[in-house]
């Protein structure tokens, strides 16, 4: 998934508004590909090239544009808050992973439950969290 192919998609999606509800997809999937990637060039990276960090700023601005347009729909207040901490945790700024994570975290298991699959990775991101800051 890369950028041509993104920004190609989000125009087709905003010239025909009954693809509205498909450009979450689109966002988060742009979002994870430059997360993949991002990880992919640090197992591959050699002494003297630096990873592509771009790539997760972008991923990170992304994701933080969709929690705050989708915060209604905890399915994908789930997705992209677990896509934005793991991007955040990449960056070692857990207190900020934490700070997004805990909220999203309760209104899961208010509303999704304790054995959610969803509610389980954001319960996994935050052990990962909590062995960090402690």
């Amino acid at each position: 998934f890369n950028r041509r192919n993104y920004e190609k998609l989000l125009l087709n999606i905003s010239e025909y508004p009954e693809l509205k509800n498909l450009s979450h997809c689109v966002v988060h999937n742009y979002a994870q590909s430059l997360f993949v990637a991002f990880q992919a060039s640090l197992q591959k990276s050699d002494v003297g090239n630096d990873p592509p960090y771009h790539y997760l700023e972008e991923a990170e601005r992304l994701m933080r544009e969709e929690i705050l347009a989708n915060r209604d729909n905890i399915g994908m207040y789930v997705d992209n808050t677990n896509l934005l901490c793991q991007i955040l945790i990449c960056q070692r700024k857990f207190a900020e992973a934490n700070q997004i994570l805990t909220p999203c975290l309760q209104k899961a298991q208010r509303i999704l439950g304790p054995s959610h699959v969803g509610t389980k990775d954001l319960l996994d991101l935050y052990a990962v969290i909590c062995a960090h800051t402690k």
